[in-house]
């Protein structure tokens, strides 16, 4: 059974006299209004090149001890149940040139980032996806364990993604929906480009049937490119208008696709060389 602290019990009916009529939401068997505590160990062990972890905690533990090639670049993509994330470096192998980035992932958008590289200091956010991208220098080097423990109230703020891929093939072609038909309503997807094998990768759209407005404030695709460590906005696109070829430094791109509420299309289809 988890314990509470007096403070949490204290701010637990000071949440209670202030939202009266908060509707319970089950996340992982246990309803939004109660505090919970961290994991005493974590729930998850993942220990390949990037990955979608839905977990109260989890550790990420890649080649600790063992080699990494020059250039690798590898994407975690973090949604915890509740709204406190603590990170936290167990041991690292990596070197001055190489990063290890923890990028609030809220509204399909990355944000506030840490670099970190301190073992034993702690990393935390308020509620949201994060996005844990490890980019290896020009040079060969070790790997690493980081792990995650999540706690607090559930966190009711982030629907659930309604598309996600991540693309590790060295080129291909993807296509969203898959299946050839409309869109839906209230979409929240998003795809990495992210190839195994690290390369200097082009990416190219062949398709665009969004809902067209000024600013694609409807229905819109945002496109990424992880550039000098860090997610930069290259485009923001709807209607039937292609966006630009784009080149990827890294090999990695995020492309994030968001609608309203009316008006579907057929959507977008892209390649990646």
């Amino acid at each position: 059974m988890k314990s509470f602290t007096v403070l949490q019990i204290v701010a637990l009916i000071a949440g209670t006299m202030a939202y009266p009529n908060m509707e319970p939401v089950k996340n992982g068997g246990r309803p939004s209004g109660i505090l919970v505590d961290e994991d005493a160990v974590p729930v998850v062990n993942v220990t390949t090149c990037g990955g979608y972890i839905n977990s109260s905690s989890a550790t990420i533990s890649y080649q600790p001890g063992a080699s990494i090639r020059a250039d690798q670049v590898c994407v975690w993509v973090v949604k915890a149940p509740y709204d406190s994330i603590r990170f936290h470096l167990v041991s690292t192998g990596l070197g001055e040139n190489d990063g290890l980035y923890l990028t609030r992932f809220i509204n399909l958008i990355p944000g506030f980032q840490y670099n970190i590289s301190t073992i034993g200091e702690n990393y935390t956010y308020t509620a949201g996806p994060v996005l844990v991208t490890l980019s290896v220098g020009h040079a060969p080097t070790r790997g690493f364990t980081l792990q995650f423990f999540s706690s607090g109230l559930a966190d009711v703020s982030t629907p659930d993604y309604t598309g996600y891929t991540s693309l590790t093939l060295n080129n291909g072609n993807f296509s969203y929906p898959a299946d050839g038909s409309n869109y839906r309503n209230n979409e929240r997807a998003f795809f990495l480009v992210n190839p195994t094998v690290p390369s200097i990768r082009t990416l190219r759209f062949t398709r665009m049937d969004l809902e067209s407005a000024s600013g694609c404030t409807y229905d819109a695709v945002v496109i990424y490119n992880w550039y000098e460590n860090r997610y930069n906005q290259i485009t923001r696109v709807c209607g039937t208008q292609l966006p630009p070829v784009l080149t990827l430094e890294s090999g990695l791109g995020l492309v994030t696709f968001e609608t309203d509420s009316s008006v579907v299309q057929t959507g977008f289809s892209f390649e990646w060389l």
